[in-house]
């Protein structure tokens, strides 16, 4: 059996993965490691994902749409930006992590974090998500943890897009 690389952006997206997916994504590998890449130089990436495929190891990239008007488009920047990238192996979440934070909960664990339920989540940002933050959390790590203590992944396929193409994909 190979390892799975989960390239983050950054540790929101690693937070994400170590507590509500990495269990799920290790059936098959014999370890999921996860490696926040926004900061690091383009060449370094491909380096890594170079290598990785010299392993016959596996990876996933995770990037949000960010301004990118399509999925399709945000690939395509990426590949601009890393040349050795598998764009079929890139993972475009929309609209951005905290859209998949906020999926995971239903109406109940809404309520008991201070939260209003939201039908749905394809369009939260980073600053929308900051705006809910209820006075009780010290910061938006504290309900970030709080959520993932609470994190259903049924009711995350319901409702955001993005995170039920990442389901099918990888984890069905």
């Amino acid at each position: 059996m190979n390892r799975l690389f989960v390239f983050c952006e950054g540790p929101d997206d690693i937070r994400f993965f170590e507590g509500v997916l990495r269990k799920r994504l290790q059936e098959g590998y014999t370890s999921v490691e996860l490696i926040g890449y926004a900061g690091m130089k383009h060449i370094r990436v491909d380096g890594f994902i170079r290598g990785i495929g010299a392993m016959g190891d596996d990876y996933l990239m995770i990037a949000d749409i960010d301004n990118d008007r399509t999925v399709k488009a945000k690939k395509n920047r990426l590949k601009r930006w890393y040349r050795d990238l598998d764009t079929d192996k890139v993972i475009i979440v929309i609209k951005e992590i905290e859209g998949w934070y906020l999926a995971g909960l239903n109406d109940h664990a809404s309520r008991s974090l201070g939260l209003r339920p939201l039908p749905g989540t394809d369009r939260v940002t980073k600053e929308g998500f900051n705006r809910m933050i209820p006075d009780q959390y010290g910061s938006r790590i504290d309900l970030m943890i709080e959520i993932i203590k609470r994190y259903s992944i049924q009711v995350a396929r319901d409702k955001n897009r993005s995170f039920r193409f990442f389901y099918r994909k990888c984890l069905e």
